[in-house]
């Protein structure tokens, strides 16, 4: 795939011919083929969907500035605290907005130009905020129903999102509470 510079359609196409190889080899006639085919693709279309609309989400909070004016209200909010309940916050404000952009490198080109200033004013070290941004960031990605990779997993699992919540809800906790620990250690000994 590399040394040939393929990429989702090349590959896309490189899987259909090997189905109807397979069922031609199979001896299928082409209705059978593509009945079996239909089938496989029934077991993933709910997270191909979702993945889909979490990208429309995303796409309408970027041009709408719908995040930018979210990110300027969080950096009011978490200005006039102390430099250890700030770090705390942006590890929280983190998490929520991987909710809104679950794409790790994204939300990172959005919040981290707005948190580096916030930290250097407060107080808090550049690497705390980062600290803040990762767990943020990471803890989530168990969580995030706008995720479109997280939710087509759960779909090919045959898991819905609110059983997976049940499930994982006393692991989150306990993760959210030992990040909120770290990042206020961070803080406190100065980590640089």
């Amino acid at each position: 795939m590399i040394r040939h510079g393929w990429y989702i359609g090349e590959m896309s196409g490189a899987f259909l011919l090997m189905a109807i190889l397979i069922g031609a080899f199979a001896r299928m006639n082409p209705n059978k083929i593509a009945d079996h085919f239909v089938e496989g693709i029934q077991e993933i279309a709910m997270g191909a969907l979702v993945v889909g609309f979490a990208f429309g989400i995303l796409v309408i909070l970027r041009n709408g500035e719908i995040l930018d004016t979210i990110l300027y209200h969080l950096e009011g909010l978490l200005s006039g605290m102390p430099a250890v309940v700030t770090a705390v916050c942006m590890f929280f404000v983190q998490l929520v907005l991987n909710f809104l952009v679950p794409s790790g490198s994204g939300q990172a080109a959005l919040t981290m130009p707005l948190m580096v200033p916030l930290a250097d004013l407060v107080g808090v070290t550049r690497q705390t905020a980062v600290l803040a941004f990762q767990f943020g960031d990471g803890i989530s990605n168990i969580l995030t129903p706008t995720s479109g990779y997280f939710m087509a997993g759960l779909a090919v699992a045959g898991v819905s999102w609110s059983k997976w919540i049940k499930w994982i809800l006393p692991l989150a906790i306990l993760q959210l509470g030992m990040a909120s620990l770290m990042i206020a250690l961070a803080q406190i000994f100065s980590w640089t």
